[in-house]
């Protein structure tokens, strides 16, 4: 049982998984500004913007210029 149950997790967090395009938080201002990359929605390694190689990147989930939303993950 506990086998089974450990598949149907894999398989949906493969299912749930999507590549999407990146925003960073600018230090400056705080708006959400497009990363110009793409990352994962799912993963473990922290995705970076290519600017600065260590601002995380997040998906943008909202309209609100200020908002990024939540934290995306390196492609693997």
């Amino acid at each position: 049982m506990g086998t089974g149950a450990a598949f149907a997790t894999k398989a949906n967090s493969i299912a749930t998984k999507a590549v999407v395009d990146a925003y960073r938080i600018d230090t400056i201002t705080g708006a959400c500004l497009e990363a110009e990359q793409q990352c994962d929605t799912v993963g473990q390694i922290p995705c970076v913007w290519n600017g600065d190689n260590s601002s995380e990147l997040f998906e943008k989930t909202s309209d609100n210029p200020t908002m990024c939303g939540d934290e995306l993950f390196r492609i693997n």
